[in-house]
């Protein structure tokens, strides 16, 4: 998978910066962001990703695919449709017009669905996705994303929920194949890393 962190390199899609660091929607300061939503516009480095999903998965029984919004709505119809299977999307919250839909797509919650985010670090949006779908009696369902920031919330999160996740990317695999380059930065992201919810919290 190495050629895939260069792909992220390439495109510029990850970025490190401690002196005015990234805030994700979770409230944690961060002095890496991983921008997959970058990769959309680059059509060879995306068809390395899509490869890089289907051979993920090409031991799994998969029925149905649904991209978590809003950035794994496009890959999950990429791979849907390198697949010739339905697709359907997982809004981040309800319509307040219409049918109030929180899944869009015409799908059968009894196949086996594979549910498709770009980026997971504390697990909120995928986490709530997979919550929807099994209050709608999903039973059988598979988790998969670009980049992973492995952190402890998302790890446990897929264990309470009993869903198998996987990732294409990580940090941990991301900082092994900078190392070289990262310089002084990479005692303060080690730093980070140990304690991402406290690091930098009150400045």
């Amino acid at each position: 998978m190495n050629k895939l962190y260069d792909v992220l390199l390439s495109t510029k899609s990850f970025q490190i910066n401690t002196n005015d660091p990234f805030t994700f929607a979770s409230g944690i300061k961060s002095p890496i962001y991983c921008d997959t939503r970058r990769l959309i516009s680059y059509p060879k480095e995306r068809k390395m990703i899509l490869s890089g999903f289907l051979e993920e998965i090409s031991n799994m029984r998969i029925e149905c695919i649904l991209g978590v919004a809003t950035g794994g709505i496009s890959w999950g119809a990429w791979l849907s449709d390198r697949l010739d299977l339905p697709f359907g999307y997982v809004r981040s919250s309800s319509k307040g017009y219409g049918k109030k839909q929180s899944i869009e797509g015409d799908i059968d919650v009894s196949d086996n669905i594979l549910i498709i985010e770009d980026v997971v670090s504390t697990g909120g949006s995928i986490g709530r996705a997979i919550n929807l779908l099994k209050e709608s009696s999903a039973n059988s369902l598979n988790a998969l994303s670009i980049f992973s920031y492995q952190f402890p919330e998302s790890v446990e999160m897929f264990q309470k929920l009993n869903v198998p996740f996987q990732s294409l990317l990580t940090l941990e695999g991301l900082l092994e194949h900078v190392s070289d380059s990262l310089g002084d930065t990479k005692g303060e992201i080690e730093l980070w890393r140990k304690n991402p919810w406290e690091w930098r919290r009150y400045e």
